[in-house]
């Protein structure tokens, strides 16, 4: 079946799962959808749709964390410093080098690095606790660099 997007021409199986790195569907980013939404065309519509507005979401997404590390008030303040904290102190010079090209992010404010997340991956898939369609973001260089540390 053929994905409703204007930024890609793809095909895809009714009930399979999609999982592409960057290129192979001619995104710059991972693009994975859950086999249970492939099967459902209202579903597969609004992953078209979104994944057509993914660079605005993202920069949404920016703006977001921003706005959460500058409000100590903030529901999402301490997740999002930790957040900050792990990708500056926790992950190793070589990795940080790769997240913060060409600086020293001991000396970047929190809010600067935010600048340098970029779209690594738009997925969607079935939330089980809300029992409804999400949509994830990942703006960090290697998406599985939490899960091995």
């Amino acid at each position: 079946m053929k994905l409703n997007c204007k930024r890609i021409d793809f095909t895809y199986t009714p009930g399979e799962e999609i999982f592409n790195f960057p290129g192979e569907s001619g995104l710059p980013f991972i693009f994975d959808v859950e086999e249970e939404l492939t099967g459902d065309p209202a579903a597969m519509d609004a992953v078209g749709e979104m994944l057509d507005e993914a660079e605005k979401l993202a920069e949404t997404a920016k703006a977001a964390i921003k706005a959460a590390l500058a409000d100590e008030d903030s529901r999402y303040h301490s997740v999002v410093t930790f957040f900050m904290e792990f990708h500056r102190d926790d992950v190793g010079p070589d990795i940080a080098a790769e997240l913060f090209p060409g600086t020293d992010p001991s000396k970047l404010s929190f809010a600067e690095m935010v600048d340098f997340l970029k779209l690594k991956r738009f997925g969607s898939l079935v939330d089980d606790e809300m029992d409804q369609q999400v949509f994830i973001l990942d703006l960090i260089k290697e998406i599985f660099i939490t899960h091995e540390t």
